[in-house]
């Protein structure tokens, strides 16, 4: 609970649960062995296959879209593959923008992993060139290289105006609707074709 009051994931602490649990295990069945009952068994795998379910509720994509805001509630991961299609569709509006000659020098930034990853699952096959970002591991890719200087073609929140201030002469070409109503980081996402950058990668 600690984890989720300070702003963490869920999942950041899967680690130090599976160790605990691993732990109680033995001490448990040894008990129960002991006491030579059986009904707590019964009630104890009723009780994992009722967690397994939630679980799979709450944290896999069962659910159908408009069925998500309480699973969303609880785990925001729920709800942020929707409407990746739809970003790369406004991304493409976008690409559709920066004229043919300067395609080979051009770049898709997107600004975070999410973003960067349905632009990577659905971009190439809607002429897309490989998306970059700086965004947790997605930087372990590294940065455009020095001879892609020209324009950028910008994927970022809809409140996050400040990354502009890396590039020159932007403009909103296309915004991004998940058509589903479901809030989540991408959307409203802002579409933003760039000139080039204002100082190397």
């Amino acid at each position: 609970m600690l984890v989720l009051a300070l702003g963490g994931k869920g999942y950041y602490v899967v680690p130090l649960l599976l160790v605990l649990l691993a732990a109680g295990c033995e001490p448990a069945v040894d008990r129960l062995r002991r006491r030579g009952r059986t009904w707590p068994v019964a009630a104890a795998g009723a009780a994992v296959a009722l967690a397994v379910a939630v679980n799979a509720v709450v944290t896999l994509p069962v659910l159908p879209r408009g069925a998500l805001t309480v699973p969303n509630a609880l785990n925001k991961e729920q709800g942020e593959q929707v409407g990746w299609r739809s970003l790369v569709d406004a991304a493409v509006r976008g690409w559709s923008a920066v004229p043919a000659r300067e395609r080979s020098r051009a770049v898709v930034l997107a600004q975070n992993y999410g973003e960067a990853g349905a632009l990577d699952r659905y971009g190439p096959a809607r002429g897309l060139p490989r998306p970059y970002s700086g965004h947790m591991s997605y930087a372990d890719w590294g940065p455009p290289p020095d001879s892609a200087d020209g324009p950028v073609l910008l994927v970022r929140q809809q409140d996050a105006h400040g990354i502009e201030r890396y590039f020159t002469g932007c403009r909103q070409v296309a915004r991004v609707d998940n058509g589903h109503g479901v809030e989540n980081e991408e959307q409203g996402a802002a579409v933003v074709l760039c000139a080039g950058t204002a100082r190397p990668w």
